[in-house]
């Protein structure tokens, strides 16, 4: 191909770049009071609208639950094993923190918080299962990386929205110490049957021990036998007693980290990013109504255009 010939077509295309990128923003300036009027119009929509909207504050509560629950007496029988069939392993959760998000968001509290703070009449709901789910709307429960757990609760006051995140943590805490002290109990039952039951065997190994001539090979298993039911009667005393203490004592559950206060500042509406976002989504949108405007004019201009115009026209048509 000769050089003046690609040198041609080279300047033909740079030309038609320069004349479409002309034609648009000669349309542009055609239409520009339209472009400026809609997106004035529209930012002025969007200030009024920002300034109307209530403004929201978000109550923030932050706890460390405890890690895997054991018990001293559940850690004994840890490391007793499988000693006479005793159940061993720690007793606990994989991951607590599932397990206390779930607790928080359980009906079981959320129907405590509505009732404590009055919901039903504060969200303007009909029914009580309506006010459930504009809490759990109004309420973000997570658990970061580091193991902490945060509460948000949303409210139009800053005070009751304290409050609300505060009363999650209370309630939680109340339902684990329910959780913890009916375990402790099962536990120390369950100590105090095996204990009657090794009691009985004591007494019985130590008859048979009595009624064993010392010079035969009965009296010696007799004797093992002995020793072992002295050392689990030792055993289960010892457990038991530790059962009554986790039972008494009073279980440190819940750490909380960071009490909920009263915000000085409002989590929502982001008024400015409102109305920045308004405003560019109605410039970009005047820009397309006048290229369209723009488009639709020109193919009336032109037959051929026209003809195609009324086809598209009558393609978006419904038909019945």
């Amino acid at each position: 191909m000769p050089e003046n010939q690609t040198t041609s077509q080279r300047t033909s295309s740079t030309e038609d770049d320069e004349i479409d990128l002309l034609d648009l923003l000669i349309v542009l300036a055609k239409h520009k009071k339209m472009i400026i009027g809609v997106t004035f119009v529209a930012a002025l929509l969007a200030v009024g609208s920002a300034l109307l909207m209530t403004n929201i504050y978000t109550g923030t509560a932050k706890i460390l639950p405890p890690q895997q629950n054991q018990s001293s007496a559940s850690i004994l029988l840890s490391q007793l094993g499988g000693l006479a069939g005793l159940p061993g392993g720690p007793l606990g959760i994989k991951n607590p923190n599932d397990l206390y998000i779930a607790m928080l968001k359980s009906r079981n509290i959320t129907e405590k918080i509505a009732k404590r703070f009055d919901l039903q009449k504060v969200y303007e709901q009909e029914t009580f299962t309506g006010t459930l789910k504009a809490l759990e709307g109004n309420t973000s429960i997570t658990s970061g990386k580091d193991g902490v757990i945060t509460v948000e609760v949303d409210d139009k006051d800053p005070q009751i929205a304290a409050n609300m995140a505060n009363a999650f943590i209370e309630e939680l805490d109340k339902l684990m110490q329910t959780y913890s002290l009916t375990d402790a109990s099962q536990q120390r039952t369950f100590f105090e049957q095996q204990l009657r039951q090794a009691k009985n065997k004591l007494t019985d190994a130590e008859l048979v021990l009595d009624k064993t001539p010392n010079t035969s090979l009965q009296y010696l298993d007799a004797v093992r036998n002995l020793k072992y039911q002295e050392a689990l009667w030792e055993i289960l005393v010892k457990q038991f007693e530790m059962s009554k203490m986790d039972e008494a004592k009073a279980f440190p559950l819940i750490q909380i980290l960071d009490k909920a206060t009263p915000p000085e500042k409002k989590s929502k509406p982001k008024r400015s990013l409102i109305v920045i976002l308004a405003t560019l989504a109605a410039f970009f949108m005047a820009i397309i109504w006048a290229f369209i405007k723009e488009a639709t004019q020109r193919a009336k201009e032109q037959p051929e255009r026209a003809a195609r115009l009324t086809e598209l026209r009558s393609a978006f048509r419904f038909r019945r």
